[in-house]
């Protein structure tokens, strides 16, 4: 499996795809094939991302998000995360294990990291120590038989751009997909312009 690295987004043609990608999803998707969880009326899956395990993540974290490039790895990977227009679904194949209506969430947010999404039921109170439910891409393991020094991007939580089509629907959901949109150019650009060499830092343990 290859690794995509945020020090080589290109913010502008990202953006461009999203922007588009978010105009019409209501119009594309499908029922996700044989193994997806079941639809409800009128449903379909604008997006499904595999390879993925589910955690809890503090505050402290979500002030924070780079220190999730160092995160351990999720619990229980090479799930799915599914999501419609009313719903996200954490799913074992045709099983639902978790899910999430969009109209009860308080916030949805891709972690900077573009590693996964956090869902808020509730606005963060600094006065507890309140942890939320939170989906994570696994960690892409550099093969002990592979020559040479391991490989940047490799032993660290994926990327993935379609993190962010999670927030683009929530943001719909709340009638602020235009204003996503415009915010979403310079978010990329400072997350490119941000990104550690990814020959640095500690991988997951």
């Amino acid at each position: 499996m290859g690794v995509q690295l945020l020090s080589g987004l290109d913010p502008a043609a990202v953006a461009e795809r999203l922007a588009q990608w978010a105009a019409g999803y209501r119009d594309s998707g499908g029922s996700g094939g044989l193994l997806a969880p079941a639809r409800e009326s009128a449903e379909h899956w604008a997006v499904t991302i595999r390879g993925v395990g589910r955690d809890e993540i503090s505050q402290r974290d979500l002030a924070d998000p780079g220190v999730l490039l160092g995160h351990g790895a999720a619990r229980d990977p090479a799930h799915q995360a599914w999501l419609s227009a009313g719903r996200v679904v954490f799913a074992g194949g045709r099983r639902v294990l978790a899910q999430w209506r969009l109209h009860e969430l308080s916030d949805l947010r891709a972690l900077d990291d573009l590693t996964g999404v956090v869902l808020l039921g509730s606005e963060p109170n600094p006065d507890y120590d309140d942890r939320f439910p939170a989906l994570l891409s696994d960690v892409v393991r550099w093969s002990a038989r592979a020559l040479g020094p391991v490989q940047p991007g490799y032993d660290r939580r994926r990327v993935e751009v379609d993190w962010l089509k999670f927030e683009a629907v929530f943001a719909d959901d709340r009638g602020r997909l235009q204003e996503w949109t415009q915010a979403l150019y310079p978010r990329l650009a400072r997350i490119a312009g941000n990104a550690k060499d990814p020959a640095d830092g500690d991988p997951p343990h």
